[in-house]
């Protein structure tokens, strides 16, 4: 196994921590032009047929590695593979466990399960193929290339918790506000190139509830008030989204309409509303959104 970081000139004790790894590992601490940038060095001084990136706050689990090359071993056809992950917090609590199983497809990723980046492992030839990480979509730039990989050779989860995602508040999944426009730009992407259009796109309606999907997820994630700001402009839209789309705009919204609702009840019945044979009558609009005209 060859092990090579691409750091991006940190100032903390990386370096030194390096060092003591002597000539066991290949690595580097330079300025560059971020995630894909990094990775695409480091691809560049490895000499492995199988190719896996993993980030600075996370790690592979005790037999990760068997799993992965007896999965590639079983499916010879398969251009990548990927385990489950389990999630923890800065002081290493377990937060959720994610364990998917059978084939990854453009489909699959899309609507169902991404492969966590951490836990996946891709056959150079074909990463050579697809060319690599694509600064166009640099904030999902790992799910782009396993969307792509998926159109050329599909492949496969194996049922074991390969790897540990960290979990921490200045994360980029966390804050930036690239991830629902590099997500729909990589859908457009690979609908304009013939090789990955001829095997899978979306129609109209799929897309449109895709993207709306996309838009109060990692609206929300970032600032939960913008999320519900995108998610009310979507109730129009209530009887034509999917099943997992409407799931996630009632989980925004409910909470804000139950609060709201109890909220105008406990005026209601503080302030004295007007009875009728001596019974309150309680008139609440419990989503709180003013009624439109017919």
């Amino acid at each position: 196994m060859q092990v090579i970081v691409s750091d991006g000139g940190s100032t903390d004790e990386t370096v030194s921590v390096l060092k003591e790894f002597g000539d066991s590992i290949i690595w580097w601490s330079a300025k560059d032009k971020g995630f894909v940038n990094a990775v695409m060095k480091g691809v560049a001084k490895a000499t492995g047929d199988i190719l896996a990136i993993q980030s600075s706050d996370d790690y592979y689990l005790p037999g990760a590695f068997r799993e992965m090359a007896a999965t590639f071993s079983k499916n010879p056809d398969t251009g990548f593979v990927s385990g489950g992950e389990c999630s923890i917090d800065l002081s290493g609590n377990i937060i959720s466990l994610s364990n998917p199983s059978g084939a990854i497809t453009p489909e699959t990723i899309l609507f169902k399960t991404i492969p966590p980046q951490h836990a996946t492992f891709i056959k150079r030839n074909l990463f050579e193929e697809i060319g690599g990480l694509r600064s166009d979509v640099d904030m999902c730039a790992d799910i782009d290339l396993w969307y792509r990989a998926s159109h050329i050779r599909p492949g496969i989860y194996f049922e074991k918790i390969a790897a540990v995602y960290q979990l921490h508040p200045d994360q980029r999944t966390v804050i930036s506000d690239k991830w629902y426009p590099n997500l729909v730009k990589m859908t457009e992407l690979c609908e304009q190139e013939p090789r990955y259009a001829s095997k899978f796109r979306l129609n109209r309606e799929q897309k449109s509830d895709l993207f709306a999907y996309w838009e109060m997820n990692w609206t929300t994630k970032r600032n939960a008030q913008e999320g519900k700001k995108v998610a009310l402009k979507q109730v129009k839209n209530l009887f034509s989204l999917s099943q997992r789309t409407n799931r996630l705009l009632l989980g925004i919204l409910i909470p804000t309409f139950l609060k709201a609702g109890l909220k105008n009840l406990g005026s209601l019945i503080s302030d004295g509303s007007a009875t009728t044979n001596g019974v309150k009558e309680l008139n609440i609009n419990w989503c709180g959104v003013p009624e439109r005209n017919a």
